[in-house]
């Protein structure tokens, strides 16, 4: 059996390494937000997931011939590097081309082949990028620390990157520009290692980026799904785009339909009259559908917005002096405020275009001057702008919550509609004052019930005597709208939304005095589904009735805060024995496409770990004969991958609620956490260089970010309850101060391992780098599954758990099986 590979001499390309690191990472980031436009964001996010298995797939050829010789480290790299640079144009291009669509998997078979078409092309770039790294970390097992300290650092850039170019390019033309790290990484490599006809290499680097500046200029959004809102306003005849602007949040369009009008008024009722005035659609990434409506002055024109089900608050509580809009969109709920002769009102979205369109572009069409007196708009989250916030409101409004189309939103994020959420939206009313919530309906009810037990539940924690005297709701054929009250409704109140629900036409669906024969009268059902659940949730029945209820009823919390998730598995057999009859429709998407996502990721991470295991072991156990415990490495390199994506993923979710905003969130959590570790895995460089035994730091290593992660998750929610009203600046620096201690400490043990590894069987080097990847993306999606069951906090505690596996596994082998050279056996 030939002999491990050697080590290469030279210096390794760190800098060629970060470079394409960087690149690598921005790519993904924008490929996520390209196919979320062209479909929906879960689909996206499974067709990246099973894409980045390229770097499992890296580990498993460079494990396959474990005896290739260090010369072939730079044509693997320069190949890998500026194959990257080719292919993340070309696959991404023909990738969105391919005519994929989600919503006929079920019946579709051919479907199937364009999902697999994509899988192939996007999986092409990650893993020639990956292989290119894995063989400068084969090579080079002597600095390993270093290569991937400088891996995470460019990753870090590449976040950032991938952030800040979105402010100025759209996706598709991002994706042309960032692709161009990897031909400079290949020049970068070339140069270092003085590689013969490194000038042609110059003109060929220089021509790419001619092309990229090209494809920068000319860049499209791709093929946007023929379902999607945007995509079916556009078939209007005489629809047409009037702004579009691209943003890390989104792509913000808005389109006009001078020939055949939108008519876009939730809850309108079918006995109105009034007409709608001329209206601009907004859409972000193509769905989640709102309006600018036209405003001229005259208080006639907002006749039908008194007409509509959301109104009832209003109408409960006319001329209130301070109302609260939250995710104010377009402005409709603010004209609504000012039907009603508001005289404060606070308009809150976190998206910074919709106050830029109305304030720019649009500020003739929607009359802001005239409402600019009497109406602020905050670009922050609703919860951040609160915790800053001393007033108290007469009246706090939310747009329409949930999924209008019933299928996206299944673990998509929700903060306001949490138990502390409601709670923080509730603690803000004065004495008399009301909270709204208007819900797109859905049969069967799901999302109506599950806010009115999650307002029940949050007013039950809070010790209020009878709450449900507090909760009323109504709904017509399209919406429903829960009211909550500070105080209990009086009687006053209760015949107040009685003789406004008769008048219009709407349906009562609770009232704390509520009759049987009031419900089911105007929007007839055949049973009234949604009277009987409120009043089953409100009465002593309500455990059995969500245990044995179709849909998960449990209220969302901000640990847990997927409020659109409704799936229980036992009602799978009765949607798929009623497909022919469109019972897909009854499905929530969101969850089985995570569990299908998930099963396909393990399915190809255990094919590509188990190809060359044999091999790998084979050619580790050199000429003595003695295999090493493969298993050893593939637990302890399994966790510790894990175990990083997990914590990633838990703190970014945390985060955001102080942070107060989604993308500072996200590009500090993640940034923070690679340049983090990226600084980990250079000190542990530094103490290798110094002597210090690779077998103690690797244990103390371990050891330090279960003793870290277990300290942060105790404090962590004193924490972040003590910085909701501080400062976007204090917040930050107090969010980077929890994630670089941790993500130091969990930059350490795979550089560590590897040197320990480097020791004693280098061969298994590759294996390892595969495997690392391949749970990091097993990871990734496993982690929203496990938090939508036992939540973040759980998943936190499951990540530590794995830590501590690691440790066990590093330091029990090394004591038990160090006479037959275990990989793990560390000296």
């Amino acid at each position: 059996m030939p002999d491990p590979p050697a080590t290469v001499p030279a210096p390794p390309p760190l800098t060629a390494v970060g470079l394409l690191s960087a690149s690598v990472l921005a790519y993904e980031v924008l490929l996520m937000r390209l196919f979320a436009i062209a479909h929906w964001h879960h689909f996206a996010f499974m067709m990246i997931s099973i894409a980045l298995l390229g770097y499992g797939a890296s580990g498993t050829l460079l494990a396959w011939v474990p005896s290739l010789p260090a010369k072939h480290l730079r044509p693997l790299f320069l190949t890998g590097a500026a194959g990257f640079s080719l292919a993340s144009v070309l696959c991404a291009a023909a990738a969105r081309r391919l005519p994929f669509n989600a919503l006929e998997v079920f019946w579709g078979p051919e479907q199937w082949g364009y999902l697999a078409g994509i899988y192939g092309l996007l999986f092409v770039p990650f893993f020639l990028a990956a292989t290119g790294i894995g063989a400068v970390l084969r090579f080079h097992n002597l600095r390993v620390a270093q290569i991937y300290a400088a891996d995470l650092g460019g990753a870090a850039i590449g976040v950032c990157l991938a952030a800040g170019i979105l402010f100025r390019l759209p996706p598709a033309a991002a994706v042309v520009v960032v692709s161009t790290g990897g031909a400079a990484a290949a020049l970068g490599a070339a140069f270092h290692w003085q590689v013969p006809g490194r000038g042609l290499l110059c003109l060929s680097a220089a021509g790419w980026l001619g092309l990229a500046g090209l494809g920068a200029a000319h860049g499209d959004g791709g093929v946007l799904n023929a379902y999607k809102p945007l995509a079916q306003a556009l078939r209007v005849p005489g629809a047409r785009r009037i702004y579009e602007q691209h943003h890390p949040m989104g792509l913000f369009t808005a389109v006009e339909s001078p020939a055949i009008p939108f008519r876009y008024a939730p809850g309108l009722s079918l006995n109105s009259t009034a007409r709608l005035p001329e209206q601009v659609a907004l859409f972000i990434d193509g769905q989640a559908m709102r309006v600018v409506d036209r405003y001229r002055g005259q208080s006639a024109s907002l006749d039908y917005l008194r007409q509509t089900a959301a109104s009832i608050g209003l109408q409960l509580h006319p001329r209130p002096k301070r109302v609260l809009i939250a995710d104010a969109g377009g402005g409709q709920e603010i004209l609504r405020a000012i039907a009603y002769q508001a005289q404060h009102i606070d308009a809150v979205d976190p998206h910074p275009l919709f106050p830029r369109l109305l304030q720019g572009p649009l500020q003739e069409f929607s009359g802001w001057r005239l409402l600019e007196g009497r109406v602020r708009y905050h670009t922050t989250t609703v919860r951040g702008f609160l915790s800053s916030s001393p007033n108290a409101y007469d009246l706090i409004q939310l747009a329409t919550q949930g999924d209008s189309g019933g299928a996206a939103s299944a673990f998509g994020l929700n903060t306001l509609l949490t138990q502390e959420g409601l709670r923080q939206l509730w603690q803000h009313l004065n004495s008399d004052g009301l909270l709204v919530i208007p819900l797109w309906l859905r049969l069967p009810p799901r999302n109506s019930l599950k806010a009115f037990l999650t307002a029940l539940v949050m007013l039950e924690t809070r010790g209020v005597p009878q709450p449900a005297d507090h909760l009323a709701m109504i709904r017509d054929w399209r919406t429903a709208v829960l009211v909550v009250g500070r105080s209990a409704l009086s009687n006053d109140a209760q015949e107040h939304i009685r003789e406004f629900s008769r008048r219009w036409g709407f349906d009562l669906v609770y009232l704390p005095g509520i009759r049987e024969d009031e419900v089911n009268r105007h929007n007839i059902l055949a049973e009234p589904l949604f009277a009987e659940g409120a009043m089953a949730l409100a009465g002593a029945g309500r455990d059995h009735f969500r245990r044995q209820y179709k849909f998960d009823l449990r209220p969302a919390v901000d640990d847990r805060p997927f409020f659109g998730h409704f799936f229980k598995w036992r009602t799978l057999p009765e949607i798929a024995a009623l497909r022919s009859a469109g019972g897909v429709t009854l499905l929530d998407w969101g969850y089985p496409v995570l569990v299908a996502t998930l099963i396909q990721a393990a399915f190809f991470s255990l094919l590509l770990v188990g190809i060359p295991a044999r091999r790998v072991s084979k050619a580790a156990a050199g000429p003595t004969g003695v295999r090493p415990p493969n298993l050893a490495t593939l637990f302890y390199f399994g966790c510790i991958g894990g175990g990083f994506l997990f914590l990633e993923m838990a703190y970014m979710q945390r985060l955001t609620l102080a942070l107060h905003h989604p993308l500072m969130a996200v590009t500090l959590t993640l940034g923070g956490f690679l340049l983090g570790a990226g600084a980990g895995s250079a000190a542990a460089h530094q103490a290798l260089q110094k002597g210090l035994r690779a077998r103690y730091l690797l244990g103390a290593s371990l050891a330090l970010v279960c003793a870290l992660g277990l300290l942060q998750i105790a404090v962590m929610p004193w924490l972040l309850q003590r910085l909701g009203g501080m400062g976007l600046g204090i917040n930050a620096a107090a969010a980077l101060g929890l994630i670089l201690p941790l993500a130091l400490a969990m930059g350490l043990p795979f550089p560590l391992g590897i040197a320990v590894m480097t020791r004693n069987q280098p061969a298994l080097i590759p294996w390892a780098w595969g495997i690392n990847g391949c749970a990091t993306v097993i990871s990734a999606v496993a982690a929203p599954l496990l938090a939508i069951a036992i939540g973040y906090r759980g998943v936190m505690g499951i990540a530590l758990g794995l830590y501590a596996a690691g440790l066990v596994v590093a330091m029990s082998i090394g004591d038990s099986e160090r006479n037959q050279s275990s990989p793990m056996a560390p000296r």
